[in-house]
């Protein structure tokens, strides 16, 4: 292996661990109620998502580990992220129990078939890369009006009303993807039954 990629290798874990360690100091902030600090935390956690992937795909040094820090510090950031900001009134709880449930049945279907040594495909659908763009979206959306980075731009009823808008288009799309993800893995495990 060339020097430079050595080098390189264990880069995007450690960002990814980073990324992990970020959420309580996310989480913290937000509870202080800072809200400018958490949109910078949350923006600079975007950026290494970014930036892990794509040193990890342009040198060529992805890992197994990687393929599972990634996601984990991801999701741990989005779901801390929505349960402050749920418990703070600043969204609405049926969002945030819907990402929870729609993750939840996720990591258990591939936890099954892991456990059963089933093969498996967890290559992400189009309605789940809506529903994650969504769930970033009215993250940064939120801590934006919160910080009042927008106060010169949406007036605060046509603000209250996009976060609305955009609370029900994720619960949407949460529950789509879940449905999908559900028949996925049904057809996924009846058809690894059949070959037993």
């Amino acid at each position: 292996m060339p020097p430079l990629r050595r080098w390189l290798r264990p880069v995007p874990n450690l960002i990814s661990c980073a990324r992990i360690l970020l959420v309580p100091v996310t989480v913290l902030a937000l509870a202080r109620g800072d809200y400018d600090l958490s949109l910078w935390l949350f923006i600079v956690a975007g950026v290494s998502d970014a930036l892990d992937g794509a040193i990890a795909r342009l040198a060529r040094v992805q890992s197994v580990l990687g393929t599972y820090l990634d996601p984990l510090a991801d999701k741990l950031l989005l779901v801390s992220v929505y349960w402050a900001l749920s418990a703070q009134g600043l969204l609405i709880w049926a969002v945030t129990l819907a990402v929870l449930l729609r993750d939840g049945m996720i990591l258990g279907g591939y936890l099954w078939c892991r456990w059963r040594r089933w093969p498996f495909d967890i290559q992400p659908i189009l309605i789940s890369k809506v529903n994650t763009f969504l769930q970033v979206f009215v993250v940064a959306w939120i801590l934006s009006l919160e910080a009042g980075w927008l106060a010169r731009m949406v007036s605060p009823a046509a603000a209250d009303r996009l976060t609305l808008l955009l609370e029900v288009a994720m619960i949407a799309t949460t529950v789509l993807s879940g449905f999908f993800y559900a028949g996925r893995w049904h057809r996924l495990i009846q058809g690894a039954k059949g070959r037993l």
